[in-house]
């Protein structure tokens, strides 16, 4: 079947000679990707992040630090069934954690050991692969200018001026949060 203007019914029959070259790019994409050491997916969706501020209480620089840990840990061991996680913060991506990694704690699949230090250890319960997501450099500092950012605007009265400026830069870096690539936010290394 052709159409005017169809440019697949011309590489089909016209120029038959490109669909060999096309489907050889896809398989060395696809073969490119295959040991990549950081999970690649795009960020979350706004429905994911609306459940996580339902779930959290408010919305914060920690809950999506851990939102996004938890969801490139488990993207990298994507199809492997009943998960378990272990962090080592006791705070706000705790929560994010849960969500993204689908491992909560009230049923005994998130163990927290409080070591004051922001990272992920997933496991595959059942074939015990095992990957661990640390935030990237760039991340921890967007965390670090979120928390300054707040300081200074509990400083000032709700409605100043710089009240007001204040909240612009910390909504910057809560969007940052939600919508980096993975890679700038998360490195995931597989150590099982």
């Amino acid at each position: 079947m052709s159409y005017p203007n169809d440019n697949f019914s011309k590489l089909r029959c016209g120029h038959a000679s490109i669909l060999p070259r096309v489907a050889i790019f896809f398989v060395v994409v696809a073969l490119m990707t295959v040991n990549t050491p950081t999970a690649i997916s795009a960020p979350p969706d706004e429905q994911m992040y609306a459940f996580l501020e339902r779930f959290h209480g408010h919305t914060c620089a920690g809950s999506l630090m851990g939102l996004r840990l938890g969801l490139a840990a488990k993207e990298t061991l994507k199809g492997s069934g009943k998960l378990k996680a272990k962090c080592f913060v006791l705070s706000c991506p705790v929560d994010g954690i849960q969500v993204g990694a689908g491992t909560t704690y009230g049923n005994k699949a998130l163990e927290v050991e409080d070591r004051n230090e922001l990272y992920l250890i997933l496991t595959e319960v059942n074939g015990g692969r095992q990957v661990e997501a640390r935030l990237t450099k760039e991340a921890m500092e967007m965390g670090k200018s979120f928390r300054n950012l707040s300081g200074k605007a509990r400083a000032h009265p709700p409605g100043s001026p710089e009240h007001m400026r204040l909240e612009n830069e910390i909504k910057a870096v809560l969007d940052w949060f939600r919508t980096a690539p993975d890679t700038e936010v998360v490195i995931v290394r597989t150590s099982k």
